[in-house]
């Protein structure tokens, strides 16, 4: 992935984070349901974030993290 595709699902990520947090902290009436899963896709915006943010570390520093299976 280069650095314009990492960039743009960094974007992505906080958007969409940043419209769930707006929809679950606006005011709204009693008894009111809402039909938009705002905490879950409050997670999955989070989650593209981390790993935009991760891969966004790889690129500048040229070295991938180190996992948990060595490479030989």
């Amino acid at each position: 992935m280069t650095l314009p595709w990492t960039l743009a699902l960094l974007l992505a990520g906080l958007g969409l984070s940043g419209f769930c947090l707006w929809h679950q902290r606006r005011p709204r009436e009693l008894g009111e349901v809402s039909l938009f899963p705002s905490t879950f896709l409050l997670g999955v915006g989070l989650i593209l974030v981390v790993l935009a943010l991760a891969h966004l570390v790889t690129l500048a520093t040229g070295h991938a993290p180190p996992g948990r299976i060595p490479r030989l």
